[in-house]
């Protein structure tokens, strides 16, 4: 076996699964970074070693013989095993720091958990979190990621669009055990409501619903998404939450959804980053977290 070791053509074996991929020789070659005869000259090699040939030539473009569909299957399988065990290596010794920054109620309810998770993943990580206002943006500026609210419109920044939220009323359960029955959306005029920053949300969720809006409900004001939720959990009122703040929350039964009814954000999430050409290698994995958790809430 260890002869065998020594003489593994593996330069030859790059070149055909790379020309077997393209069933393109220079195609292979431009990939490979060397020329075309270079490319050719492995692989007659490779079959000169072997004894068969891989690629019937008799075709324009060329086609694999049996004996080189049999070869690109091995081929492809030790090549993706040796990439998974080299890639596991590099980022489980992932070092350095990271900072990102998020609105609150999406950074509370959502990209806590996340980020748990991925410290678990990149233990040798260390991650900063600021927070980012929606009305008075400012950490971006300081961060190497940002999730933002609002518009698509930052010079000078790589922006990702995460996607669109929709909106529903979540109350406590214990809200719903008390004299004041919740069958309907107007119901919802005995109980506090819970606004973020203004009105806006809930009167365009009481149109969508059928439901004039009605200035005589009572109501608190919070400038955080954050705060309304937990003024939800807390029993004080029916907040507004969308899938990626509640989500947890109603799979473990702190929140229920009222109704069906929902409205869209006004504006989508967006992931702010560096150009690609200054984005590290961390950066990338914690931008590759981020793309993945939240698709899973995507509408849009």
């Amino acid at each position: 076996m260890a002869q065998l070791r020594r003489n593994l053509p593996l330069y030859g074996l790059r070149a055909f699964e790379a020309a077997a991929r393209h069933l393109h020789v220079a195609k292979a070659a431009e990939e490979l970074g060397v020329t075309h005869s270079a490319v050719s000259h492995q692989i007659r090699a490779l079959e000169g070693q072997l004894g068969t040939k891989l690629f019937d030539r008799r075709h324009k473009p060329f086609r694999l013989t049996s004996e080189g569909e049999q070869l690109l299957h091995r081929v492809r399988e030790a090549f993706d095993s040796l990439c998974d065990a080299t890639t596991k290596l590099t980022i489980g010794n992932l070092e350095g720091d990271l900072t990102i920054s998020c609105v609150p109620g999406l950074g509370a309810n959502w990209l806590v958990p996340l980020l748990g998770q991925f410290l678990e993943a990149f233990p040798k990580l260390r991650v900063k979190v600021l927070t980012e206002h929606w009305r008075q943006p400012l950490a971006s500026a300081e961060a190497n990621l940002a999730i933002v609210y609002g518009s698509a419109e930052h010079p000078g920044r790589r922006v990702i669009r995460l996607g669109h939220s929709e909106f529903f009323p979540v109350c406590s359960p214990r809200l719903l055990g008390g004299e004041e029955p919740v069958r309907r959306p107007a119901d919802l005029r005995s109980f506090n409501l819970l606004h973020e920053y203004d009105e806006e949300a809930w009167s365009r969720w009481f149109a969508a619903a059928g439901v004039e809006q009605m200035s005589e409900a009572r109501g608190i004001f919070f400038d955080s998404a954050h705060w309304s939720l937990q003024a939800a959990r807390a029993g004080y009122g029916i907040a507004l939450g969308d899938m990626p703040t509640v989500d947890a929350d109603l799979r473990e039964g702190r929140l229920v959804r009222l109704f069906e009814d929902s409205i869209p954000a006004m504006h989508p999430y967006h992931l702010l980053t560096p150009s690609i050409d200054r984005m590290t290698l961390p950066m990338r994995e914690l931008e590759n977290w981020v793309v993945a958790g939240f698709q899973k809430f995507r509408r849009d």
